[in-house]
């Protein structure tokens, strides 16, 4: 570790650490849990509670912890999303609400609840009520109305609603959504903020929980919007909590969904924290690193923020910019291109990632045809990724493989830990030889079962059963997510489907199971789904000015962007830019600058 990374681990301040890509700040996190832990700074019952945005690096370092400190003392490591901190919050003590701002203990999660359509049919229903106009509400930007009254402002139940004040339409949006029909009906701001609403309601529940988490590390905060840092600065500003915070401000691509581009600056003063900077680059190549310093010098020119490679690690890496007449010439080249590197250079394709800036289910129906000349597959990722990332799907893809590979230790294990943990079994226990009998016999018939399944709704059944096995009412404690039975069964339906699909398409189980984790396919996503991977080798499709046309706002987001997308490549990023694309001719004039920081760092555009 480099030493500011060891001074992070060891500290007993609150921290801001500020860390470009491949700089380790997982790793780092991970040995922070470890050393707190086992040193006895955090110990019993003193949990640490770790925050992350994304539900497969909320899972990475859990795991990552789990592996260093055993079981035992990981159970007092909690890792969450923060969307997921706070439905958790809610579900448990949502009766610790004032009346007026108490949703059904049914209420369903619907993430289109802020589109400007169904958000405006809402106000128009509820005009009157709030003393404004139809036409009032016809000229309010409904976003920015969203983003300032329910994402960034705290619930006043106090508040004094005066009719036709953006306030009276706020209240009367809550009534709505919260007693407007028999379920209540929220989305993550609203839970955010009825979650951070709780525990300024119940000193008592603060206080609580305040002296059960004694740190607090949060992963991504550069991400951080309003709404999350009020329910953080609730929680545990002025507590003795210490915080960690992990970002990067060159990788801030949420600006578009409510990140508070100050929050750096609004932590460091909330939390007295002490800001530090990580500077090597552990992933990316020293050429690719060398183009990333170009691109951070044209980002935040004067700031001195360069990253480095390690020491005495010998020179590598590609960067190739390709310019094409259209799209189907492009692709025509990149198939070529990407059957070398599978065939000649022996990558495995689900190490190499096709980055667009955004509908990559558009780009992978034009390039699909070329690959499949070459027997290459690929395929668009983005809705698969949230799939796979839940606790559900990965005990069904667990058991599954136990079920369909003659070897699959580690399927086994983690299989065999999550039983335990649902059953509170110690690995030491005089349970644990009787746990694992119970186990190997309930596979025995699950494996039958499982190879017998014709039908989807077998499938369904089956993945039931495992279910009840290990503990279903055990399994939704533990992920709080699934308290709401109509949610789990969406997991169940869309596992079962993914399964199934993949079966009728591969012919036999274990196919089915590497299909629909990935294996063997070229992942095409978008750049905001692939921030925190990393691939051998990285190809951005479309460096023009439709795509990336965000640039006119002038707010640094696609700057940020086209670096998140370059930093994911350890050995060789290709860019490609076009002049007519799906029958559209391309612009290039905003998009220009990336050309000449390109350039600068010597790599010129190839016409191909």
């Amino acid at each position: 570790m480099e030493p500011v990374a060891l001074v992070v681990v060891k500290s007993d301040h609150n921290d801001l650490v500020v860390a470009g890509p491949g700089a380790g700040k997982t790793e780092m996190l991970a040995q922070r849990a470890s050393f707190l832990l086992e040193t006895g700074q955090c110990s019993p019952p003193h949990r640490i509670l770790a925050i992350s945005f994304k539900r497969d690096a909320a899972k990475n370092l859990r795991d990552r912890v789990d592996r260093r400190c055993g079981p035992e003392r990981a159970r007092r490591f909690e890792s969450y999303t923060f969307d997921a901190w706070a439905k958790s919050l809610l579900d448990r003590f949502r009766l610790g609400l004032p009346k007026e701002f108490q949703p059904t203990s049914d209420y369903l999660v619907d993430m289109k609840l802020r589109n400007s359509s169904p958000l405006e049919l809402r106000l128009l229903g509820i005009a009157e009520r709030a003393g404004v106009t139809a036409a009032q509400v016809r000229g309010v930007n409904l976003p920015n109305f969203y983003a300032k009254w329910i994402g960034g402002t705290r619930i006043d139940v106090n508040a004094p609603v005066k009719p036709g004040s953006a306030w009276a339409l706020t209240r009367a949006l809550w009534e709505n959504v919260l007693f407007g029909g028999k379920r209540s009906v929220l989305d993550f701001q609203m839970i955010g903020s009825l979650a951070e609403l709780i525990l300024r309601s119940n000193p008592r529940l603060l206080a609580a929980l305040r002296l059960s988490y004694r740190y607090v590390f949060l992963d991504e905060f550069q991400d951080t919007t309003a709404n999350q840092f009020a329910l953080l600065d609730t929680a545990f500003a002025g507590s003795q909590a210490r915080i960690t915070a992990v970002g990067d401000n060159k990788q801030r691509i949420m600006l578009w969904a409510g990140a508070q581009r100050d929050v750096f600056e609004v932590f460091e003063h909330s939390f007295q924290a002490q800001r530090r900077s990580l500077r090597t680059n552990y992933r990316s190549a020293p050429r690719l690193v060398a183009i990333q310093n170009h691109l951070i010098e044209a980002m935040e020119p004067g700031t001195n923020a360069a990253m480095v490679p390690p020491a005495n690690l010998a020179d590598g890496g590609e960067c190739r910019l390709l310019t094409f007449e259209d799209d189907n010439s492009e692709s025509q080249y990149l198939s070529n291109l990407l059957n070398l590197w599978i065939r000649q250079e022996g990558i495995a394709p689900e190490n190499i990632c096709m980055l667009v800036r955004a509908l990559p289910a558009g780009a992978a129906d034009v390039l699909r045809p070329y690959l499949a000349r070459y027997g290459i597959a690929a395929r668009s990722q983005d809705a698969l990724q949230d799939l796979l990332a839940e606790p559900l799907t990965r005990l069904v893809i667990d058991t599954a493989s136990v079920c369909a590979f003659p070897h699959a230790s580690q399927n086994w294990h983690d299989l065999r830990k999550t039983v335990f943990e649902m059953h509170g079994i110690d690995e030491d226990s005089e349970l644990t030889r009787r746990a694992t009998r119970s186990l190997s016999s309930f596979i025995a018939q699950q494996r039958l079962a499982f190879n017998a399944c014709t039908t989807l709704a077998e499938l369904k059944a089956w993945i039931n059963v495992t279910l009840d096995f290990v503990g279903r009412s055990s399994f939704i404690q533990q992920h709080e997510r699934y308290l709401q039975a109509e949610f789990i069964n969406q997991v169940i339906q869309q596992c079962a489907e993914a399964l199934f699909e993949a079966k009728t398409r591969c012919g036999t189980w274990s196919a089915s199971i590497s299909d629909v984790l990935g294996v063997g396919y070229i992942p095409i996503m978008s750049i905001h789904k692939s921030k925190g991977l990393e691939y051998h080798s990285v190809v951005l499709i479309g460096l023009e000015d439709w795509p990336f046309r965000g640039l006119s706002k002038g707010d640094g987001e696609e700057e940020c962007a086209i670096f998140v997308a370059f930093s994911r490549a350890k050995e060789r990023v290709i860019i490609t830019s076009v002049q007519e694309r799906q029958g559209r001719s391309q612009s290039r004039t905003e998009v220009a600058k990336f050309f000449d920081i390109f350039q600068r760092a010597g790599v010129i555009p190839e016409k191909i």
